[in-house]
């Protein structure tokens, strides 16, 4: 099971002419089987902005499941929109399911929508996404590899010099709950940081491994990183999980291998 994951793609600022259709060639051309999109799809939220990544979202050939970012939302200076519907646009345009699901070959993901209107920046995971999460984890063995896709960190773990940074509203809540039904993974973005870490819930039990993505095809860097577009492709065997990330060479016209991490299903 392959599975590419891609994140703050924020069409109104894309960093080259080439690197939307390198992304999208190479995810084609690969054995992946899901695409997870971990939000901030848009700059502003305009209908252009959206029309654009909806374009790409159906020039992929794997099947997608793809959450909102806080960029997602209706700009600041629409204030009520903002406030009363926030995501508006969004469902028009990409997909009314705020908590999306996805299952195959041994792999369970479930998306969750961090972004919401009263936050200018940050995220939320609300009572009602825990009981989702509860839902769908809840009964399936330990074989199956459970992943979560969010767009805003829930976990303060040390990330470059922008430490410490932010988490969602109600994080640890969500992180309780994601130990219990078993989670291995979650996939998220919101920093433009490349950063995988697995760290335990409560101490003495399973670990979680959160894989943070960096900007896949924006201009909108931040240090450590620099001037470089990155994803991350996620290789899931019977043993053993990898996380790939691969960057992009605007000189090459292409993605290419940039470092790897192995954990093993036991650990």
């Amino acid at each position: 099971m392959t599975i590419a994951h891609i994140s703050d793609l924020h069409f109104g600022r894309i960093a080259d002419s080439g690197v939307v259709e390198a992304l999208v060639k190479e995810i084609n051309e690969t054995n992946v089987d899901l695409v997870a999109v971990s939000g901030d799809l848009t700059q502003r939220a305009r209908p252009t902005e959206y029309a654009a990544a909806q374009t790409v979202l159906d020039a992929l050939g794997p099947p997608t499941l793809v959450v909102a970012g806080n960029h997602d939302v209706y700009p600041w200076w629409r204030p009520l929109k903002r406030l009363r519907v926030p995501l508006e646009r969004y469902k028009q345009f990409i997909t009314d399911d705020l908590a999306p699901t996805f299952e195959a070959n041994g792999v369970a993901a479930l998306g969750l929508t961090s972004a919401y209107g009263p936050s200018i920046k940050g995220g939320r995971i609300g009572p009602a996404d825990r009981a989702a999460m509860r839902e769908f984890f809840s009964g399936m063995g330990d074989e199956c590899i459970k992943v979560l896709v969010v767009h805003h960190q829930l976990h303060p773990a040390a990330i470059g010099p922008i430490s410490p940074h932010p988490v969602a509203r109600q994080a640890q809540q969500t992180l309780a709950v994601a130990g219990e039904v078993g989670v291995d993974l979650v996939l998220c973005g919101h920093l433009h940081i490349s950063a995988i870490q697995p760290f335990e819930t409560i101490p003495g039990t399973p670990r979680i491994v959160v894989a943070s993505a960096g900007t896949a095809t924006s201009n909108r860097w931040r240090e450590p990183m620099g001037p470089i577009n990155v994803y991350n492709v996620v290789s899931v065997g019977p043993d053993a999980f990898s996380i790939e990330e691969r960057r992009y060479v605007p000189e090459e016209g292409r993605f290419v291998h940039d470092s790897v991490t192995r954990f093993d299903h036991t650990e």
